[in-house]
């Protein structure tokens, strides 16, 4: 009891007391408050590792290095390796082996153990992994440690006290090794739970096919910041190499020659270098082969890709005529009879088969140079084909817009490296990833045919820098829905402003909202850059118009053509009166950024402000209409069903996934109100069919339906430009509150005032008809998109 009553024994004690206490506040601060007793343990042990091996442990290794003994120390840490040493006298002197062993665990075992904590904080499944890792480590580095002496009775270990015995040899090393054993124990027992349990699941994209391998693993930005940290680790270890160890040298009696005592000086070798100097020779050595290597496979690349490049240049006429050959053309037969050439224009639209806004401007394009030029040919380059036959494509087409196509003139190229520009495919770096993959997409695409006229429908603006390295010759025309980089993300950014660009975790980061800062304008630059390949471009919507511009410069002319709408068939409904003027409708493809979430949120806060529109004959209803791509989008389905129980609102809530068009048209023709809710749409032709319909709409007071569609706004007309004498023909607005606010007035006006309602529904059609009818938009894609493709240019081919 002499011992424990101690001040350097009480202390050293107290100081792994508060240890344990700083891992229990660090899992009381990061765990969530749902967490099991079982993972609060385990954070506790982990923490409570990662701050003995980085503080107590690391004070050792920099007490043990460079001719410094804990022995010699008058430090704190000193004072209490000290106590330890009493029970075994290695940790008092520089042992070799123990430096050794401490430097890993230092270095190395100690940030895993944070890493890992942090992991199980964040229920990352990849804890069981590294937990795994580290625990080996521990249990190897805890039986090296104490069993050898132990075993051979060394007199390096006291063992005539009870508490240097039980308390410092025994269970501190004992704990080190049981505990992982437990962890272990319980990564097992998870992971090959997981792998019995484990069905495979079948997906339609590519992306989901692919394995992780090696190389994308290195490349992450986790693998990026551990191979850092090895080299630095390296140069540490180096530089941390002691010059020499306390003792002194005993003569071999025999030899004559000095000999090795555990008790002597050993000098191992002189080091004067910084630690900057042992870091470049450990780097230099490794990165200039690395970077030779480097320089000699990006010129052989250089000189592989410009063969290829020449040889689809060279060999595209042959694969031309197999094309047109497919679809019943002969085309050699055709010059030889003195015929004009065909005129082969190839859009480029990978997701041709969605059903949205985008596929019906590539099909009414399609559609008008069919039937304007006899002898032009459609081709689509697109990933959805050969999964669905080109008939089954063109039903589609027709079935959700109402056009057809000559498919005897329409011919279909597959893209197999489609999933390259699916977001799934890149969980980092997503804007710079998905340029490069539509680089390769374009590549792959245009091996297998380069057009007469390329025209891009979905915005892949890299891929005009890829027509060009294979044939300048090829013009170029580009509608583009959405800038896939915009002003505005920058100042989210920049302002640190969370939302569906730019994450929370990212947003409350002031270092690393300064990156991401410096790679969107890098990146900026680059897609401007590639835009500025197009012969021709023009947007969708003022607020695309807007920002392309602000991309380019004033220099680039940047015209507006607005995408059509199917107002024809749209506008032979009746105006009044409704069959179920409570029933709000929405239209959009179930994707993230069309904030369908919000739209449920919006029906709970109608309900709680005027819950009487919500029972009786014609009560409130949302009906969610859109298409569904892939798994992606039908777990979102599902998501939105769960959230519509949870608010008690699923009574109210129909879902419609991809119906044809006459059952949209149906829907349209019965309902009252018309909902968007996506912020910062680029266009919303949606809102233009809602307009075209008949519907009351009720839109997100920004882009598209702010700045061209809806507008003048019934509420809000004093905040947008004048747009002539008319009346407002839409409501907008910002938030949840201020959309059930709005919709309870819309509701209200519907009982109150109906020659108003009907006003509002004439203006909203006629501009819908005007501004976004097909008529309008076939002028304007003949006018701004394709004479500056055409003019000046010789349609006949020669051989």
């Amino acid at each position: 009891m002499d011992r424990l009553l101690n001040v350097q024994t009480a202390l050293s004690l107290s100081y792994v007391c508060a240890m344990v206490l700083a891992a229990h506040l660090a899992g009381r601060a990061l765990l969530a408050s749902t967490a099991t007793r079982k993972t609060r343990l385990i954070f506790l042990w982990l923490a409570f590792d990662a701050i003995c091996h980085l503080t107590l442990e690391g004070s050792f290794l920099y007490l043990s290095v460079r001719g410094r003994t804990v022995n010699a120390s008058k430090s704190f840490f000193g004072f209490l390796w000290q106590e330890y040493a009493a029970a075994d006298a290695r940790w008092g002197t520089a042992d070799p082996t123990l430096v050794s062993m401490e430097f890993l665990t230092v270095l190395v075992a100690g940030p895993m153990a944070g890493y890992c904590a942090w992991l199980l904080a964040k229920d990352d499944p990849t804890y069981y992994y590294w937990v795994t890792v580290l625990s080996a480590g521990e249990i190897y580095g805890g039986w090296m440690t104490f069993a050898p002496e132990w075993l051979a009775g060394s007199a390096q270990l006291d063992t005539s006290n009870w508490l240097l015995l039980w308390l410092y040899l025994v269970f501190m090393n004992v704990v080190w090794v049981a505990l992982p054993l437990w962890l272990m124990l319980d990564s097992y027992l998870y992971i090959a739970g997981r792998l019995r349990t484990e069905t495979a699941r079948v997906s339609t994209s590519k992306s989901t096919k692919q394995q992780r391998t090696m190389v994308d693993a290195l490349t992450s930005a986790r693998g990026l910041s551990g191979s850092a940290y090895t080299l630095l680790l390296v140069g540490v270890f180096l530089y941390m190499m002691p010059a020499s160890v306390r003792a002194s040298s005993i003569p071999q009696p025999d030899a004559g020659k000095p000999a090795y005592d555990p008790a002597a000086t050993t000098v191992v070798y002189e080091r004067t270098d910084s630690l900057g100097a042992t870091l470049k020779s450990v780097l230099v050595p490794i990165f200039l082969p690395l970077f030779l290597i480097l320089f000699s496979v990006t010129v052989g690349a250089v000189q592989v890709a410009d063969k290829a490049l020449r040889r689809v240049h060279r060999t595209n006429r042959t694969r031309r005529r197999k094309l047109l050959g497919e679809l019943g053309i002969d085309e050699k037969a055709e010059l030889a009879a003195d015929q004009p050439a065909r005129t082969i224009i190839g859009f480029f639209h990978p997701y041709c088969n969605a059903g949205g806004g985008g596929e019906r401007v590539l099909y009414e394009a399609a559609a008008l140079h069919l039937a304007r030029d006899p002898r032009a040919v459609v081709v689509i380059y697109t990933g959805d084909f050969p999964a669905a036959s080109k008939e089954q494509i063109l039903a589609k087409a027709s079935a959700r817009f109402g056009i057809s196509l000559d498919a005897g003139r329409v011919a279909m190229v597959p893209l197999k490296r489609r999933w390259m520009v699916e977001e799934g495919a890149w969980k980092s770096w997503t804007l710079l990833g998905q340029s490069y993959g539509s680089v390769w997409l374009a590549f792959e695409a245009l091996s297998q045919l380069v057009p007469d006229v390329y025209v891009d429908t979905m915005g892949y603006a890299f891929s005009y820098v890829a027509l060009k390295l294979i044939d300048r010759k090829v013009r170029t025309g580009a509608y583009v829905h959405y800038p896939i980089i915009s002003t505005d993300m920058l100042r989210r950014v920049q302002n640190r402003q969370a939302g569906h660009t730019n994450d929370a975790a990212t947003a409350n980061s002031k270092l690393r909202s300064r990156v991401k800062l410096v790679y969107y304008r890098v990146f900026a630059r680059l897609y401007s850059w590639a835009l500025r390949h197009a012969d021709a471009l023009v947007a969708n919507g003022s607020w695309t118009q807007a920002h392309l511009k602000t991309l380019l410069g004033a220099k680039h002319d940047v015209h507006l053509v607005y995408p059509p709408c199917d107002t024809e068939e749209l506008t032979k409904f009746a105006l009044e009166p409704r069959a179920e003027p409570r029933t709000i409708v929405s239209l959009a493809q179930f994707r993230p950024e069309k904030e369908h979430p919000t739209q449920l949120r919006v029906l709970k806060a109608l309900y709680d402000l005027q819950p009487q529109l919500f029972s009786g004959d014609g009560a409130v209803k949302l009906v969610m209409m859109g298409s569904s791509r892939n798994e992606a989008d039908e777990a979102r389905i599902e998501m939105l069903r769960g959230l519509a129980k949870q608010l008690r609102i699923d009574a109210h809530v129909q879902f419609v996934v991809n119906a044809d068009y006459p059952t949209i048209v149906c829907h349209l023709a019965r309902a009252g109100v018309g909902l968007s809710t996506m912020k910062d749409e680029h266009f919303g032709i949606n809102v233009v069919e809602f307009m075209a319909a008949g519907l009351l709409t009720l839109s997100h007071r920004s882009a598209g339906p702010w700045l061209d569609i809806a507008t003048p706004s019934v509420n809000l007309p004093a905040q947008q430009s004048p747009v002539g004498k008319m009346e407002g023909v839409g409501w907008h607005a910002r938030d949840v509150d201020e959309y059930a606010a709005t919709l309870a007035q819309i509701m209200h006006m519907l009982d109150a005032d109906p020659l108003q309602v009907q006003r509002i529904r004439a203006n909203a059609r006629a501009r819908a008809q005007t501004m976004f009818g097909r008529r309008a938009f076939e002028d304007a894609w003949l006018q701004h998109l394709w004479s500056p493709l055409t003019a000046g240019k010789d349609k006949s081919k020669s051989e």
